[in-house]
């Protein structure tokens, strides 16, 4: 107990600071590892992604008018990758997520972290943090065992959340999908830079607009337009 204890002690310190951030602003706007590492590193999302929705497109009918229009959907799906990928992880993997230690804190300041049994802490560390460590299989442990502050993890958890909440209209396998996604982009801002997650978040809702893409010109062909 006594990690948790020096944990608790600093936490009422400096709880109510913004200066505990142990980033600094532009920290993560980097690109110092070569492309090719990169893809070598992150093919496994194009596979899942892709084949999922290759999966679910090619066993299904579309409607024709979907047939039809399909470049002007691709069209606008390829817009929709771009604002995707720029905006959410700006949002969701830098802005939400610095912002967001701070933030923690302070509810945990509120929610008797001002005498040391702060409610959300002890959430995170007997339950949210193991369950994160473990779907991620490890993947994002020095971030959730962040030595600096227990914030850092739980910050993590929370932008993420964010990020998954804003994909349920995509039914509940798009709400999943979303979370294991975010934290995988969050792998790839720690390992890489935000540039990089970016950059994979826009290739690949692009890879799906292109397999549903690729599915109405099929079927278009086939004359089911």
């Amino acid at each position: 107990f006594s990690p948790l204890r020096r944990d608790h002690d600093r936490a009422r310190q400096v709880a109510l600071s913004p200066n505990t951030i142990p980033f600094g602003a532009f920290q993560f706007w980097r690109w110092d590892r070569p492309v090719s590492e990169l893809f070598a590193a992150t093919w496994p999302i194009f596979a899942w992604g892709g084949g999922i929705t290759a999966l679910f497109a090619f066993t299904s009918r579309n409607k024709r008018e979907v047939n039809r229009d399909a470049e002007q959907i691709m069209l606008g799906g390829a817009i929709i990758s771009v604002w995707a990928g720029v905006v959410e992880e700006i949002c969701f993997r830098w802005l939400i997520f610095l912002s967001s230690i701070f933030w923690v804190k302070v509810v945990n300041f509120l929610l008797l972290g001002f005498i040391g049994l702060g409610i959300p802490e002890h959430l995170f560390y007997w339950i949210f943090r193991p369950l994160a460590d473990l779907a991620t299989l490890g993947g994002l442990h020095s971030m959730l065992h962040h030595p600096a502050t227990w914030a850092v993890g739980a910050a993590m958890l929370s932008a993420n959340a964010f990020f998954r909440d804003g994909h349920k209209y995509q039914g509940p396998l798009g709400w999943i999908n979303s979370w294991f996604c975010g934290m995988f982009f969050f792998w790839i801002m720690f390992s890489f830079g935000l540039p990089a997650a970016i950059l994979i978040h826009f290739l690949y809702d692009l890879l799906i607009f292109g397999v549903r893409y690729l599915d109405a010109t099929i079927e278009r062909a086939q004359g089911n337009a």
